[in-house]
């Protein structure tokens, strides 16, 4: 289903989004995102702005996937991906216990070429998943295994927004994360449902990354050089909540369902694309150029009730 877009008018952004804050919920209740064109958001500050018109709260994440610019106030980079990769399906923090209902991503430059942004809704993937698929994700949940090995990507400090391992195992203890410290690298382990009601409609979704953050997703080249270097401990992988791995077909099942359920749309300058967290999933095709875009995160519209 096409993703519905609006115009704004020429003059005061902010304002006409705070007039239009009920109607874009509705429509991203129906459709799982909205995009509005023509609102010319060029700083950090602005998006924020316009996160607050539409009434929904800053998110700031208790853990980082990749390095992200932090503006402050929930807007931050993109995940950092090549530019000439797809970047496959995900939702924002879906393998934390507290993650953001809402993503707002703000064009301020467009690509060259491409760099299409794939929106899939998680309502329909387990109607494109083999019923067994989806019955052991629905019943066992989905784990994360997260090793932070010293030298090599984000460190446990940076992902966590900590210093300390005092501080570190304070917040995965209220996070529900277990750990292991082994010679110079963390491990973490942590189970969460894989399929969630929407909090709003009460439909359930599609809510994990199990296939983004599979070690089956790697390339072949980037598996063999991160076996070769730390064997069985790789920086990411995911199973299904009882221990059982997932197999490449289910992998390759899993993003085929994600295709099934697509819609892609184009940028343009003063872009914003308002997308619920939990009913829609994003990715981008590869581009050409220098894009320049901003995300906010959001937490709760104003006024609702949690989301987990």
């Amino acid at each position: 289903m096409p993703i519905p877009s609006v115009d704004a008018p020429a003059g005061s952004p902010a304002s006409w989004l705070h007039d239009m804050a009920a109607t874009i919920h509705d429509n991203i209740l129906l459709h799982g995102a909205v995009l509005i064109h023509g609102i010319c958001m060029h700083t950090p500050a602005d998006v924020a702005e316009a996160r607050q018109a539409l009434a929904i709260e800053a998110f700031t994440p208790t853990e980082a996937f990749v390095r992200r610019n932090d503006f402050g106030d929930g807007v931050v980079s993109p995940i950092q991906w090549p530019d000439e990769r797809l970047l496959c399906h995900f939702q924002e923090g879906s393998f934390s216990m507290d993650s953001p209902s809402f993503v707002l991503a703000a064009c301020v430059k467009p690509p060259s070429s491409g760099g299409e942004a794939h929106l899939a809704d998680t309502r329909l993937i387990p109607e494109h998943l083999p019923v067994e698929l989806v019955d052991k994700a629905r019943k066992h949940g989905w784990t994360m295994t997260r090793v932070f090995h010293m030298g090599f990507g984000i460190t446990w400090q940076e992902a966590f927004s900590v210093t300390s391992r005092a501080e570190l195992e304070d917040l995965l203890a209220r996070e529900g994360i277990d750990h292991q410290w082994r010679s110079d690298s963390l491990h973490t382990v942590r189970s969460l449902p894989a399929l969630v009601d929407h909090p709003v409609t009460g439909k359930e979704c599609w809510f994990n990354d199990l296939a983004f953050l599979n070690a089956a997703s790697m390339t072949p080249h980037e598996r063999t050089v991160l076996t070769a270097a730390f064997g069985d401990d790789l920086p990411m992988d995911t199973a299904f909540g009882d221990g059982t791995p997932l197999s490449a077909e289910d992998v390759s099942t899993i993003q085929r369902a994600y295709e099934q359920v697509t819609s892609s749309i184009s940028w343009q300058p003063g872009d914003v694309l308002v997308v619920d967290n939990i009913m829609t999933s994003l990715g981008r095709a590869p581009f050409d150029g220098t894009p320049e875009f901003l995300i906010a995160l959001g937490s709760k519209r104003s006024g609702s009730s949690a989301q987990r």
